[in-house]
């Protein structure tokens, strides 16, 4: 049995300081700033993609921190098979370039740069903060989900890895524009390496009465993705409902080891 020595009224209760869950990433916002995704279609084959590729180039950086881009390679070796036919097939891609804002219908390069200032110009209702970190050869990311209000029961977390400055392949990139330079030394922006979740996106419950959701994902190993530099590495995180209306209520975008 325990001894105590001394007088029982003397014992100094200890209490374990309560941990906060957001502590990494700090406290829920009063308002979120809106993301958009850009998901361009795009192949090695197509001579008219890389205006695509600088189309989306100049939207990301005409909206500082604002578009995620995702470039979804088709019949290249960048290709992602499985995936690819699923969102041609969802978003009703027509020719290439195309491009899908926040999953809307893919539509022609023209368009992207007003589909995604009406975009923008919405009011978020929830925002998503990340924190990224290399544990050995694996990686942990965990996503914070803030919200106002109760989201969709069918709302998908979806949780992308892209590559930039992809060197092209073997076969080369084709090229018809003339505005457009491409040689020996083209890169492909933002490919598609994989999916930490599913392709489509895991259901996630955002009904916390707290107002927010962490999901987290341990031992992530981006070994097998094809990746050539994971200093150009970029983990994109959004909450997407497939099903109509089709819509990425928001998103965020960090690089490997770093909480955004």
């Amino acid at each position: 049995l325990p001894i105590f020595l001394g007088s029982t009224n003397n014992t100094t209760v200890v209490t374990p300081p309560v941990v906060d869950p957001l502590a990494a990433v700090g406290p829920l916002p009063q308002n979120y700033t809106k993301k958009a995704v850009l998901e361009e279609f795009t192949g090695e084959w197509c001579g008219w993609c890389p205006e695509g590729a600088d189309v989306m180039k100049t939207v990301i950086a005409a909206n500082p921190g604002k578009v995620i881009g995702i470039a979804v390679h088709d019949g290249d070796p960048m290709e992602l098979p499985t995936f690819n036919a699923w969102i041609k097939t969802l978003t009703g891609v027509s020719g290439y370039p195309n491009g899908s804002v926040d999953r809307a219908d893919a539509s022609s390069r023209g368009s992207w740069a007003g589909q995604i200032g009406a975009e923008l110009a919405k009011t978020a209702d929830m925002g998503i903060a990340m924190v990224t970190k290399k544990t050995g050869s694996t990686y942990s990311i965990k996503v914070f989900i803030g919200y106002k209000t109760s989201l969709p029961a069918t709302s998908r977390l979806t949780v992308a890895i892209t590559e930039d400055q992809v060197a092209q392949s073997a076969g080369g990139q084709h090229n018809y524009s003339s505005t457009v330079v491409v040689d020996g030394n083209w890169k492909h922006s933002h490919v598609l390496r994989g999916f930490v979740t599913s392709s489509e996106g895991d259901v996630v419950a955002l009904n916390s009465p707290k107002k927010y959701t962490i999901v987290e994902f341990t031992d992530v190993d981006l070994s097998k993705m094809g990746i050539t530099n994971f200093a150009n590495v970029s983990v994109a995180a959004f909450v997407n409902e497939n099903a109509t209306p089709r819509d990425i209520y928001n998103a965020q975008e960090s690089g490997l080891n770093e909480t955004k």
